[in-house]
């Protein structure tokens, strides 16, 4: 029989996007335990020697996912919507009655990033806080700050004061994921597409402001893309339309971008009206091949259509 967990004293804020170590790692320090001591009242386990929040994700079964409901006091909802890895596709294999989890040396999916101190403040939280992410930064802005996966305390964040246009840019491409899978799909082959030596760029992962010197030009590639993908789902698209696009595109935008959109815009053919006709709420549907799936942790370069051999040579677009 599994021993009954009491709830804990104290109820931690939650974070929304916080990794579960992170928020383990608050909940013990608040309640003056070693992180180990907390996880032996959850399950059983398997860590990584000196695996800490800031290196690696913490991932439950489903039964130790209700004995970390016991003993927090937060509704399964609430926890599973600020914590991505307590979802049910993030969970470990159920063992018979045996709550179990589990801290390897790398996250099974997505990226550690550095939460925004700020942010965490407005919910009361004082403490470190890191978040799992599909990609290895991400953009504050309510607070005009860049964050990623460095592990540098010196400079945790980048002011993105001096760049308003950055932030006009990650706006826009919220709106476009925002919309659905495929708002998303777009804006990771807009980073495929930039990704190509002609176009004479950047490639994410060359060096830590990267993100930030590419999310104009994406925001823009990308709604570009947004504006043929529609018409295409709405079987709207005549034979030589996509030629046009790529022509009017990589006009108004000024980069050598038409060998890559080429390369995009052949993986995104018209649709003959019978195909389209079957697709109910088009926009919010995956488009047809090549995508198939769009995984919660999936990154820009796992997402891409974009084929590989319009790179020419070289290394995916995150190096």
């Amino acid at each position: 029989m599994v021993e009954r967990v009491r709830p804990l004293p104290y109820r931690m804020p939650l974070v929304d996007g916080e990794s579960t170590g992170s928020y383990v790692t608050r909940l013990a320090a608040r309640h003056g335990q070693s992180v180990s001591h907390l996880l032996a009242t959850v399950g059983e386990g398997q860590s990584a020697a000196e695996v800490a929040a800031r290196e690696s994700e913490l991932y439950f079964n489903r039964a130790a996912r209700q004995r970390l409901v016991a003993m927090t006091g937060q509704p399964l909802a609430q926890l599973t919507r600020a914590l991505v890895s307590l979802r049910d596709e993030h969970l470990l294999p159920d063992s018979p009655g045996v709550p179990a989890w589990k801290w390897p040396w790398r996250p099974h999916a997505g990226f550690l990033v550095r939460g925004c101190a700020l942010c965490a403040a407005r919910r009361g939280v004082l403490d470190p806080v890191w978040l799992i992410r599909p990609d290895p930064w991400y953009v504050c802005v309510r607070h005009g700050r860049f964050y990623d996966d460095s592990r540098d305390d010196r400079v945790p964040f980048i002011d993105l004061s001096p760049g308003p246009h950055v932030l006009q840019a990650e706006r826009r491409r919220l709106r476009l994921v925002g919309s659905g899978p495929v708002g998303r799909l777009l804006v990771a082959d807009a980073f495929g597409v930039l990704a190509h030596e002609a176009v004479s760029l950047p490639r994410l992962g060359g060096g830590r402001t990267t993100p930030l010197r590419l999310l104009p030009i994406v925001a823009r590639v990308a709604s570009r893309m947004a504006s043929l993908e529609r018409r295409r789902l709405e079987c709207q698209l005549g034979p030589d339309e996509h030629q046009h696009w790529r022509d009017q595109v990589s006009k108004d935008l000024g980069w050598q971008l038409g060998t890559a959109l080429d390369a995009w815009s052949q993986q995104h053919p018209p649709l003959r009206r019978e195909r389209a006709e079957r697709l109910q709420q088009r926009w919010q549907l995956l488009s047809a091949a090549p995508h198939k799936d769009v995984p919660e942790m999936a990154s820009v370069d796992k997402l891409t259509c974009v084929p590989w051999e319009v790179l020419i040579r070289g290394p995916r677009p995150y190096g």
